[in-house]
């Protein structure tokens, strides 16, 4: 188990791409000192920007945002498929930008499963722990430690200190930003310490022995319990369903007893139904473990329900980071209100001014609303000067409720569609003719039909508002205005 810091991790894919031949000799010219003056790049794509973030031991996070935000793509890089561009990945609290992938002790879980179809399920979870080996301690022959110089971490800091040293000197010759070329001083001066004390400190040595098969049995068994697949063990893939196969890949990562748990949309491939009762599945493996999950999807409803706290991103760039209640009650811009939730909050294009103790709010076909401030959460101050500003006004459809079409009190709309979902009744209404959709979810079902005029009043505590230009929330979380 381990906590994770992220701090100013940067993914940029070059948009010039060198042949095998001409890149092979640029490296050659670097180490030489006889790199060209470098060239400007275009066309560079950064697929994650800043990202900056702590994970305590045991959490469970999940990376939402639609296709192509960058989620992937930082999952990734955490497991040390992906290099970073810049910035420092800890994992607990140790540097593992220049570690590779099997030494992170990550354990990662595919969309794809990725399982052996030759194998039975009991020896694709048991696959890895063969070829694992784990350290023992040299003894004596009366049972004493053995001490001594480690030549095997010597080698390995001799080798992250010239990639460190090239890396610094690269970085220099391509002008890149002073924080980053500061960064990899530092890593070098720290790998730099560590090899003067391994030379010349005695420490405790170690041997590496693969598991025993008693050992791997006992693992896969222990799995095997927790997922409710024991007897599966002797099938093949191509005998389970999805669901089955998707809980022998969780077993293969579970067997490692990993310190990260990294999901990358693992139930994208299932059906509806299979999807609920896997995620509920994930969560008591959660629960059980106590392991640090990160869960990347696109699906929101897996993020409001999974996660402790859910990570936002759009375009490489992290909206907001909060728990899932909070992302729901107090979205920090447009962008997260509109995608967390279902059905997504209604949006319109509105002028406020102040009046008195109420905001009064002008809609696009003619009518006003009186919103009494005091209801409404703390309101930036810019905008209750007493003038007109346009803002975006959001509402989720569950805060809309039924008004008498006759009451001065109520925003007039003309019903386009009905959906009676049973425990729901969902309600498309339009303010004018050939104006969008607008969503009202109603509890009750009722006798409504396309083309009446509908009377609507909002919760005024459950009202959002954004700035137009920059899509920022102008409402704190704390209620009433004085």
């Amino acid at each position: 188990m381990a906590g994770l810091t992220l701090k100013h991790i940067y993914k940029v894919y070059s948009g010039r791409k060198d042949s095998a031949k001409t890149a092979i000799k640029k490296r050659i010219a670097k180490r030489k000192g006889k790199a060209p003056a470098t060239e400007k790049r275009s066309g560079d794509f950064v697929a994650v920007k800043d990202f900056n973030m702590e994970i305590e031991d045991g959490e469970f996070i999940v990376l939402v945002g639609p296709s192509g935000c960058g989620k992937s793509t930082t999952i990734r890089m955490i497991a040390g498929l992906e290099e970073i561009s810049s910035g420092e990945l800890y994992i607990d609290g140790e540097l593992v930008n220049e570690v590779a992938a099997k030494d992170r002790d990550i354990a990662m879980v595919f969309q794809s499963y990725a399982l052996y179809p030759h194998m039975t399920a009991e020896k694709n979870i048991a696959f890895a722990l063969k070829l694992r080996k784990i350290p023992v301690e040299l003894k004596d022959k009366a049972g004493n430690p053995v001490m001594g110089i480690d030549k095997k971490k010597i080698r390995e800091l001799k080798r992250k200190q010239h990639d460190l040293e090239l890396d610094l000197k690269f970085a220099a010759m391509d002008g890149e930003p002073e924080g980053y070329i500061a960064s990899l001083q530092a890593r070098l001066d720290k790998v730099k310490e560590d090899l003067a004390f391994y030379t010349n400190t005695p420490v405790q040595l170690y041997k590496m022995r693969h598991l025993t098969k008693a050992e791997i049995a006992e693992k896969v068994q222990w799995a095997a319990k927790i997922l409710g697949i024991e007897e599966l063990l002797d099938n093949k893939p191509a005998e389970m369903s999805g669901g089955q196969r998707q809980r022998v890949a969780l077993g293969r990562a579970m067997v490692r007893g990993p310190k990260v748990f990294l999901l990358d949309e693992p139930l994208s491939n299932l059906d509806a139904k299979l999807r609920a009762s896997m995620r509920l599945e994930i969560v008591k493996l959660h629960n059980e473990l106590k392991t640090t999950f990160i869960y990347v999807t696109h699906d929101q409803i897996e993020a409001m329900t999974m996660g402790t706290r859910i990570v936002v991103m759009k375009l490489g760039v992290v909206q907001q980071i909060d728990t899932p209640t909070n992302l729901y009650d107090y979205p920090e811009n447009k962008f997260v209100a509109g995608f967390i939730g279902t059905p997504q909050m209604n949006f319109f294009n509105v002028t406020v001014q102040r009046v008195g103790d109420t905001l009064s709010v002008s809609f696009e076909n003619g009518e006003h609303l009186a919103l009494d401030l005091k209801k409404l959460r703390k309101m930036d101050e810019r905008f209750l000067d007493g003038e007109a500003h346009d803002v975006t006004l959001g509402i989720r459809g569950e805060h809309m409720h039924f008004a008498t079409a006759e009451s001065a009190f109520a925003l007039h709309a003309i019903l386009s569609v009905k959906e009676v979902l049973g425990n729901t009744t969902q309600m498309f209404v339009k303010l004018k003719e050939g104006g969008p959709d607008y969503i009202v979810s109603v509890p009750d079902r009722n006798s409504f039909s396309a083309g009446d005029t509908i009377g609507l009043s909002f919760e005024e505590r459950h009202v959002h508002m954004f700035e137009k230009e920059s899509e920022a929330s102008i409402l704190g979380r704390e209620m009433g205005n004085e």
